[in-house]
């Protein structure tokens, strides 16, 4: 159990990690080859610390495997981290409760058909 937010997104962030490296053993596999890192988008700056910074801290005791996964797959090039902004996540929608605007626009990018609607 995580006993922090930024331990909670880098724990998130290392099984997204083990996923990356898993599409790329697949693209491999099937001769494509990457030619850029695999980009992925975390929300919360601390943890995108963590995976850059050499040296560890108080706060990072816990997480100290989840640390070597994906330190080792930013420095080997297969992963480029990048933040993002929470409210620019659509998947928010799913886990948490909106105002009615920021909803609405989150419901228009996920692109969904209302299946009991006459059109």
């Amino acid at each position: 159990m995580a006993r922090n937010s930024s331990e909670a997104k880098y724990r998130s962030l290392t099984t997204a990690t083990c996923e990356a490296q898993w599409l790329s053993y697949s693209f491999i596999d099937m001769h494509i080859p990457l030619t850029q890192p695999i980009t992925l988008f975390c929300d919360n700056w601390s943890a995108i610390h963590i995976a850059n910074n050499l040296t560890f801290h108080e706060r990072t005791r816990h997480i100290e495997m989840d640390y070597h996964i994906v330190r080792e797959k930013v420095l080997a090039k297969l992963l480029h981290l990048l933040l993002i902004s929470t409210h620019h996540q659509t998947t928010y929608i799913l886990s948490n409760a909106l105002q009615p605007g920021p909803f609405s626009i989150s419901l228009s990018k996920l692109n969904l058909k209302n299946i009991y609607s006459s059109a």
